[in-house]
């Protein structure tokens, strides 16, 4: 079982945002296997819950936007979300792509050797039950060697992963940096401070390192912005085109 220090050194670079969703239709295993094979070796997703207490991987609380479905995911059954395309919306060649079980990408994830920042998504109400299930699920079969950080902007979530996977790193999620984020951070037991990039600033990356934590931005699709980013010392940054991010110099995907 890795230590958080080695799961947060383990960090690239890059991180695949939803896999590869410039590439291939977000969250789903068609975007992780592209993350892949342009040379990502950490992705990011979304998890959350059905109404009968599964965890898949989708950003939305509502069907619509990815899939050929419609309403509130927390009140459709797996069966159900199974019968769902996840994948024509992005284009034909990805039709009739699934919606996958957190149990489906793990075995993926496996298979290629690949790291995860799991963000827990619930939707709102249901932020405990969410996070509980989630972290009955990675006690059961995630596999020790391969790397996870569990983030999320819903604060609740994160006492419940720490109390349950001490050993994993959590990052805090938000848009702009809280002027009590040093507050936060202790008060969540949180190792990383995960952004939006607009938001970073070289001396935000300064205070987050003088406090021992990692800081990453998301989501960066821009050459440019990623060269002054990593200019200043973030630690990672996630794009929905990590292949552009990782031509920016070898070292950049190590």
């Amino acid at each position: 079982m890795k230590s958080k220090a080695e799961i947060l050194n383990a960090l690239p670079k890059v991180i695949g945002h939803r896999g590869a969703a410039g590439h291939a239709p977000e969250n789903t295993l068609a975007s992780i296997r592209k993350a892949a094979g342009l040379g990502a070796r950490f992705v990011e997703v979304d998890a959350t819950l059905t109404c009968d207490d599964e965890v898949i991987i989708l950003h939305d609380s509502d069907l619509g936007r990815t899939t050929n479905g419609h309403g509130p995911v927390l009140l459709s059954r797996l069966e159900e979300l199974r019968k769902l395309d996840a994948g024509a919306w992005f284009s034909k060649a990805y039709r009739e792509e699934k919606i996958p079980t957190l149990r489906e990408l793990t075995s993926l994830l496996k298979e290629l050797g690949l790291g995860l920042n799991l963000e827990i998504k619930p939707t709102i109400g249901w932020q405990i039950p969410t996070a509980e299930k989630i972290a009955d699920e990675l006690a059961d079969y995630w596999p020790d060697e391969l790397p996870l950080l569990v983030s999320s902007f819903i604060p609740e979530s994160l006492p419940i992963i720490a109390q349950r996977l001490p050993h994993l790193p959590l990052g805090y999620l938000t848009s702009a940096i809280p002027p009590d984020w040093q507050t936060r951070m202790r008060g969540y037991g949180a190792s990383s401070l995960h952004c939006a990039w607009p938001f970073v600033t070289e001396q935000v990356v300064q205070d987050v390192h003088a406090e021992g934590y990692k800081l990453l931005a998301y989501t960066v699709n821009d050459t440019e912005v990623a060269t002054r980013l990593y200019g200043w010392g973030v630690d990672g940054l996630f794009s929905d085109y990590p292949d552009r991010l990782l031509a920016l110099s070898p070292e950049q995907g190590s």
